[in-house]
């Protein structure tokens, strides 16, 4: 027998989970969400109230259209931004409040079309104004067609000299927003991972640790190499849609599972491979052949398992 055709086979028999929702109450039309209410088409995100099309973002309320933003509040259009209040298309900002059109700010109250601009009010194209000239200005703008505001805008940007990567809190780490981490290596749009390889957004909750080609991640992988969508994995391997597994690998879909190998759909269960339970001596000298046969056939992924050729 064939392992590679037999899981090909449980595999599109198997009733796949229709959204990996968590916690959360009306969000049914998304995907990956964790404790949250009340939002529409969110995607991989965590902790959102009243929230619409946002992706990769954790503890917010009443946004919109955002991208990677945390602890945000009435924002829309927003990217990369963190702890802003009532504010509209801002990338890389923190701290930001009644601001619109800025570009990596900080610590910002009533600004417009700001560029790596800190600690200011009232002001307008990186231009300080009084509160009332302010205020009249900003009528004046704000009637202005938005092509011709990103015009100045991105005439601003150009004149600003940009980091080459954001990191927060990090010790020997190559890649771009990463935060809260140590010796990590092309990690992007994650924190807390240590000792990690090509790892993206491990971002909702806690990162990984020894893991490689991973991502987008829940929460907290150990030991773990080509998974995603997956939460609270040890040593584990090619694993899509999981949580709680230890030492599984080539599955999908399984929970509070350990030492299964090429297993669907399956809960509480131990040394199971394509659904069948086996003793743990039987396990061992299957699994065995099994890997054999994968790496005859040059498969590397779970994307190759269910999709190459058999």
């Amino acid at each position: 027998m064939s392992f590679i055709k037999d899981f090909k086979k449980l595999y599109w028999a198997t009733p796949q989970v229709q959204n990996w929702t968590r916690q959360s109450e009306n969000c049914d039309y998304g995907d990956i969400i964790v404790v949250s209410k009340n939002s529409f088409l969110c995607f991989n995100s965590s902790n959102l109230e009243n929230c619409y099309y946002c992706y990769s973002s954790r503890k917010n309320e009443d946004c919109g259209d955002c991208l990677f933003i945390e602890k945000c509040n009435l924002c829309y259009e927003c990217v990369d931004c963190t702890r802003c209040f009532n504010s509209n298309y801002l990338q890389n900002c923190e701290n930001c409040s009644d601001c619109s059109h800025c570009y990596d700010c900080k610590s910002l109250d009533n600004c417009f079309g700001c560029v790596g601009t800190y600690h200011k009010q009232y002001s307008i194209f990186n231009k300080h104004y009084k509160r009332n000239e302010y205020l009249k200005k900003l009528k004046e703008i704000q009637a202005w067609p938005q092509k011709r505001i990103a015009e100045e805008v991105e005439k601003l940007r150009l004149k600003w000299p940009h980091i080459y990567m954001h990191q927060v809190h990090t010790t020997n780490c190559q890649g771009d927003y990463v935060n809260h981490s140590k010796n990590c290596y092309w990690t992007f749009d994650s924190f807390e991972c240590e000792d990690c390889l090509y790892i993206t957004e491990a971002c909702l909750e806690r990162g990984c640790k020894d893991s490689v080609d991973c991502g987008p991640i829940v929460n907290t992988l150990e030991q773990c190499y080509d998974c995603c969508f997956c939460g609270y994995l040890h040593e584990c391997s090619h694993i899509y849609w999981a949580d709680w597994i230890s030492d599984c690998h080539w599955c999908t879909n399984i929970w509070d599972c350990k030492n299964c190998f090429g297993c669907d759909y399956l809960k509480n269960k131990e040394y199971h491979i394509l659904n069948k339970p086996y003793s743990k001596e039987e396990y061992a000298r299957r699994i065995k052949d099994h890997k054999k046969e994968l790496l005859e056939a040059g498969i590397q992924d779970f994307y190759g398992l269910v999709h190459g050729e058999p």
